[in-house]
């Protein structure tokens, strides 16, 4: 083990120092390592090693700052210059070259934080400038710093000065891909035409680069990807999107960065993909670093916004902490007051309103595209038709919903009635609430609700009510009362004369009997009820009340399941039809005849799908692409699965072998990146199934998990990303996994191949 300072005189404590040093700088978690690097700091200061205690400081701080905690950061800087102006002959030049270079991008930080004044942060420059200086340091860093604090404050005559001089002092061997970074930032920030020219054309290199990883390509391309939708270009701003998430992936990055792939899926119709990037939203307002915080805020706020227009506002966001769990309408509210109220306090101590401006913008924008797919398995969200309907006919599309599974679009149908709706209506937004959120409140809720219908003549609807409210009485264990609820209503129903009700209300008694396994009178139930629906051309309850009697009629479970199927598609009801499907399905192979089950998936492929039904479609086309891959062609699945994937996702989501056939497929069509996207949701879920099996076998994770893996890193190479590639064969190599010896001989290869380029 070679030891930074090491030498021949060293004593036993400064040794054990430097190899506690070591041993900090090789542990990988955050919180391990800050508790290793706090407690060396103490040993370093007993015992009166400079060295030691100013790199331990300097990685500690460098700890803390990825925690949020910018506090100490700032104590730790203060402690170390403190220390060089009592004692500068115990720091050597490399040391204090970098103090100089911590000293200056911290005071930069400085804007960040509106509690230090413009006075303050003023002070610090000229301190910087004068250290550089007496140091006899270029002063590149302090250029640095001077366009930073004037691009933060909006003077872009200065910030344009200060960069120029920025670059033209940089070092020869300097990766000017930063420079391209910063001349980027700037640019969009000062947002004229002609800036954004610039940035596009500053980025355009880095963002055609296949590496995914290293820090200024993931920065350029966060930066780009809304210029680059605004602007049309939605190829580069696709191919830039699916790329950063790679390249952020299992890595730590700024709120902002998150903030902008959060921003960019509201702003193209992805609300949906923007809720699964909230992660790091959990304690971010804790993290100390208010223009970081104002940012994300923003972000969110936008996503909430959109999913508020697309009816999604009572959907809520559980973050794992019940207190957090709140709805995306009270999300939008609270997270637009952190970020004006932060704007307004660092506006207050800039004396300008050039944040507020900037925030309020963000704020107003509207979306960019209806829809925009992100990648091969994206599909248009499944949005309810709203506009121009009464609120009588949003709560009757509402309740179709219901009856259909549909329970977004049902929910958005809600969410567009007004404030103040006609009380029946009222009624009826408050039953399907109550159904939906089911809480000690639903009984009473649904009895008050059944008063409002009879009050104002509508019988019908009150009868209903008490039909499924006879199944909650049940469900909380009042098994006599909730039955003779559902019956007595399902009795009143017979004398209206509605078919459409009478099918309904035996549908419900049906499914109490059969819940009672009272099967002779469930079916009983069943076929008054199928006669009142046929009366009634109501299809929705035919293949209702067919479902439910495959379930409980054993000897004619196949032709049922197939009618209820027939009803469905007819009736356009693909989640029902989902449903029945899968009855079918399980019911052939218990009768181990699959291959009359595959006959009805060709039947039903070689007929177009019903409008909106492709939902089913979707699944029929991953049964062929099982079909396909069994019988040896992976490669002609590939757009089967895609398609699966992609229908899965908008409801219940796909399923983690989903995603591995589909990694299995792209590749061998040779579809890289498709290949590489598929495989990291496979690779990651099945590693995390390895580990936390439930139960479950992990043999056959544990070789999912790796075989998904290697694909990845193949696709990688392919596609030219050798240094994503060695990444991912690395994990193989070292989880002593069944690819692991395959995985090194082929990073090995792939080494040698690089050294001889």
């Amino acid at each position: 083990m070679s030891t930074p300072g090491a030498g021949p005189s060293m004593d036993p404590t400064e040794f054990q120092l430097w190899v506690s040093l070591n041993e900090a700088r090789a542990t990988n978690d955050t919180g391990a390592r800050t508790a290793l690097l706090e407690d060396l700091v103490g040993r370093a200061d007993d015992a009166d090693v400079p060295r030691v205690l100013f790199l331990a400081r300097r990685d500690l701080s460098d700890a803390y700052r990825r925690r949020g905690h910018w506090d100490l950061v700032y104590r730790l800087l203060r402690e170390c210059l403190a220390d060089h102006d009592r004692r500068p002959w115990r720091f050597t030049e490399e040391d204090v070259a970098t103090l100089l270079q911590w000293y200056a991008w911290l005071v930069e930080c400085m804007v960040d934080f509106p509690d230090f004044g413009l006075d303050e942060i003023d002070r610090a420059v000229d301190d910087v400038e004068q250290r550089f200086l007496a140091a006899g340091r270029d002063p590149h860093e302090v250029h640095s710093v001077r366009r930073g604090v004037a691009a933060h404050l909006g003077d872009w005559e200065a910030a344009e000065a200060a960069f120029l001089r920025w670059t033209a002092t940089a070092a020869v061997d300097e990766d000017d891909r930063w420079l391209s970074v910063v001349g980027i930032e700037q640019a969009l920030a000062r947002g004229d035409a002609e800036s954004v020219s610039r940035a596009h054309a500053l980025a355009a290199p880095i963002l055609a680069e296949t590496a995914v990883s290293d820090e200024p390509t993931v920065l350029v391309r966060c930066l780009m990807l809304l210029p680059l939708a605004e602007a049309g270009r939605w190829d580069e701003a696709v191919l830039a999107y699916r790329r950063v998430q790679r390249g952020m992936s299992g890595e730590a990055h700024s709120l902002e960065n998150h903030g902008r792939l959060v921003e960019f899926c509201a702003l193209t119709g992805n609300e949906t993909a923007g809720v699964d990037r909230l992660g790091p939203m959990k304690g971010f307002e804790s993290r100390k670093r208010p223009l970081a915080t104002m940012e994300y805020a923003t972000s969110v706020a936008v996503l909430a916004d959109a999913l508020v227009r697309a009816g999604r506002g009572d959907t809520r966001l559980d973050l794992g902490d019940d207190p957090n769990s709140v709805p995306f309408h009270e999300v939008a509210r609270r997270m637009r007051r952190v970020a004006l109220e932060l704007a307004d306090r660092f506006d207050r101590r800039n004396a300008s309103t050039v944040v507020s401006d900037r925030v309020r913008t963000r704020l107003a924008a509207r979306p960019l595209a209806d829809f925009v797919p992100l990648s091969p398995t994206s599909r248009p969200p499944l949005r309810a038709r709203t506009d121009g309907l009464s609120d009588t006919a949003l709560l009757h599309l509402a309740r179709l919903h219901d009856l259909r599974c549909e329970q977004d679009e049902a929910r958005a149908c809600l969410a567009a009635i007004s404030a103040t709706p006609p009380e029946p209506v009222a009624a009826g937004v408050a039953e399907l609430r109550a159904k939906f959120f089911q809480d000690d409140d639903t009984e009473a809720v649904l009895r008050r609700c059944a008063e409002v219908y009879r009050r104002h003549g509508d019988e019908c609807s009150a009868l209903l009510t008490h039909c499924w409210l006879g199944l909650w009485i049940v469900y909380k264990g009042r098994t006599d009362e909730g039955l003779a609820t559902t019956a007595d209503a399902v009795a009143a129903l017979r004398s209206t004369g509605d078919d459409s009700a009478c099918a309904w209300g035996e549908h419900w008694l049906a499914h109490v009997l059969a819940g009672q396994g009272r099967h002779p009178e469930a079916r009983a139930s069943l076929t008054r009820g199928k006669q009142h629906a046929r009366a009634a051309e109501d299809l929705l309850a035919l293949g209702s009340l067919l479902d439910l009697e495959s379930g409980i009629s054993p000897d004619g479970a196949i032709d049922s399941a197939t009618a209820a199927l027939t009803a469905f598609i007819a009736a356009d009801a693909p989640e029902k039809a989902l449903e029945s499907l899968a009855r079918l399905r399980n019911t052939y192979e218990h009768l181990n005849d699959l291959a009359s089950f595959q006959s009805l998936v060709t039947r039903l492929l070689e007929s177009p799908p019903p409008t909106g039904s492709n939902r089913l479609h979707g699944h029929l086309r991953y049964l062929r692409a099982c079909a396909l891959i069994d019988a040896g062609h992976p490669a002609a699945a590939a757009d089967d699965l895609n398609e699966a994937i992609g229908q899965a996702s908008l409801r219940e989501g796909a399923r983690v072998e989903q995603w591995y056939q589909s990694t299995y497929a792209n590749h061998a069509a040779a579809r890289y990146e498709d290949a590489v996207d598929a495989g990291l949701v496979a690779a990651n879920w099945l590693d995390h199934l390895r580990d936390h099996p439930h139960g479950l076998d992990t043999a056959d994770w544990s070789d999912w998990a790796d075989n998904a893996r290697y694909l990845v890193a193949e696709s990688y190479r392919h596609l030219g990303d050798h240094q994503a590639a060695l990444r991912e064969l690395r994990k193989l190599a070292t989880n002593h996994g069944p690819l692991s010896a395959t995985a090194f001989i082929a990073g090995t290869h792939l080494l040698d191949e690089l050294d001889h380029r």
